[in-house]
């Protein structure tokens, strides 16, 4: 007998629909891998990147500088390659940014002034936008509102285990190979994701003919960036990750140069900081019942508060002690982390404009705001004020955060409402 859950059953065996299962995940697989290769151009150097700048034979002040142009090259293409795969399709433009990705972290090896290598990082930095503005948009397309939630979540939670393990594997194998091969490895491990997202990487978008017209494109962004939606949703998701991104930046030199610890005690202390997002995001794919909510939306921002008021009052009273600048950064990671991938969801869905357009909005505002509050912390630490000033920096974007989240909840309602009434007035024509 024909089991009516599933047309075909006899032909669709258990172990025939797990193949197709695990087939259909090695998209996700794929983009894991690219993913985590492209973390690990921070995390796993970070520990030796003074090491890196005093062979290179460059200053020490430059040491941020490094991530600085990692997000710089994350900004340069977004604004060709959303409107590019929202024409031509996805999947040619993300596998030339993967294999653009690998080549440079193999380019490494030959790298011999801060100049050169500041140039490599600049073009690695280029993945976050063939990730983030092509790969995770193939994603959303695929899945439902709800299940794409959990789906990056999980992806997110396999991710950051990069930022985790990076250091700690870093400051290992620093001491028996040279940081360029490290750089090779990773390279390796670009090219194998590209393989697989060449054999198994799914089109989804349907080639509508439209030519890249300059015109076009602009007044695609224009209103991208008018949207209150995207505008709001991309600010919040650009403020909320400003005091992640911050402390991976300026933190080898709060702990290491100016605090005095070894590469691998380094290492350690950011364990707890990504532990908390991997937490996080293993709560929203594996627990929570409807991350869309928004009672659960609101019970994330007393969490990201206490962290911030932990990094300020902890390093007034204990300005001598970085465990408070840990401990704070770890328990606003819990919060933050429960709250992405909501924001990325409602910022990419609640309106009707091109998704590929609208990441790379989203993704042009965030990431300008990471290269600049670096810049900003690290001349705030360096000239005005040390760690107190950088964790008040820190905690004045928490509080935007709060604001714009109550307004992104506000306009995702009407959004739902008019989605709503007109559901209901095409319904009534259609039966008239």
């Amino acid at each position: 007998m024909q089991d009516g859950r599933f047309p075909g059953a006899r032909m669709n065996t258990p172990p025939r629909r797990l193949i197709q299962y695990g087939s259909v995940m090695l998209f996700p697989l794929a983009m894991i891998i690219y993913d985590f290769s492209a973390y690990l151009t921070t995390d796993l150097i970070q520990p030796g990147i003074i090491h890196i700048i005093n062979e290179l034979q460059a200053d020490v002040t430059l040491a941020p500088v490094s991530v600085s142009l990692y997000m710089a090259g994350g900004l340069a293409l977004q604004w060709l390659l959303g409107p590019l795969s929202d024409r031509i399709g996805r999947r040619p433009v993300l596998l030339t940014g993967a294999l653009i990705f690998a080549l440079s972290c193999l380019s490494m090896l030959f790298v011999a002034s801060i100049a050169q290598y500041f140039v490599a990082r600049f073009i690695q930095g280029t993945s976050i936008c063939f990730i983030s503005t092509v790969g995770y948009v193939s994603i959303q397309e695929a899945f439902g509102e709800t299940d794409s939630i959990r789906i990056m979540a999980a992806l997110t939670s396999i991710v950051l285990l990069a930022p985790v393990i990076g250091p700690l594997a870093g400051a290992t194998l620093m001491t028996v190979m040279h940081w360029k091969l490290l750089f090779a490895i990773i390279g390796a491990l670009g090219l194998v994701a590209w393989a697989l997202l060449l054999f198994k990487m799914p089109e989804t978008v349907i080639s509508q003919g439209r030519g890249f017209k300059p015109g076009e494109v602009l007044a695609d962004f224009i209103a991208a960036f008018r949207h209150p939606v995207v505008l709001t949703g991309s600010l919040a998701v650009a403020f909320g990750n400003v005091p992640m991104i911050t402390w991976v930046a300026l933190s080898p030199v709060i702990l290491i140069e100016h605090g005095g610890l070894s590469p691998a005690a380094y290492a350690w202390t950011q364990v707890p900081v990504f532990s908390g997002l991997i937490i996080a995001s293993a709560i929203v794919a594996n627990v929570v019942k409807d991350p869309t909510s928004p009672r659960f939306i609101w019970r994330t921002v007393p969490i990201q508060l206490t962290g911030l008021l932990i990094l300020l009052v902890g390093n007034l009273l204990w300005p001598h002690v970085w465990f408070w600048s840990v401990l704070g950064t770890s328990i606003y990671a819990l919060g933050i982390g429960l709250l992405y991938p909501v924001l990325f969801r409602f910022t990419l869905f609640s309106h009707h404009l091109p998704k590929g357009t609208v990441s790379a909005t989203l993704n042009i505002l965030a990431l300008s705001a990471f290269a600049a509050s670096i810049e900003a912390t690290r001349w705030i630490y360096f000239h005005a004020g040390g760690r107190i000033a950088f964790h008040c920096a820190a905690l004045m974007a928490g509080i935007a955060v709060v604001i714009l989240v109550s307004r992104l909840l506000e306009l995702r309602k009407r959004h739902q409402e008019a989605s709503t009434d007109n559901r209901h007035l095409h319904g009534n024509v259609h039966k008239e």
